[in-house]
């Protein structure tokens, strides 16, 4: 059994850092982030090379996408 001395001086440390500011300050950080993450212009589908390129759909699994499921 621990003593309530023992437990009177250990101190708590919180796991979770929390930014200061509240969340506007936060907002605004996520902001700023995102036009940095930001690069260029989008690639489009056809621009991709062949080994990130979609899948082609099979034609089972267009009858299936089109009736809303597997039939029962």
């Amino acid at each position: 059994m621990v003593r309530p001395t023992v437990i009177g001086l250990a101190k708590r440390v919180p796991l979770i850092q929390f930014r200061k500011g509240g969340l506007g300050a936060a907002a605004a950080g996520a902001q700023t982030a995102n036009k940095q993450l930001a690069g260029g212009p989008a690639i489009e589908d056809w621009e991709l090379p062949a080994r990130f390129a979609r899948k082609p759909i099979d034609p089972l699994e267009a009858e299936y996408i089109n009736n809303g499921g597997i039939p029962n």
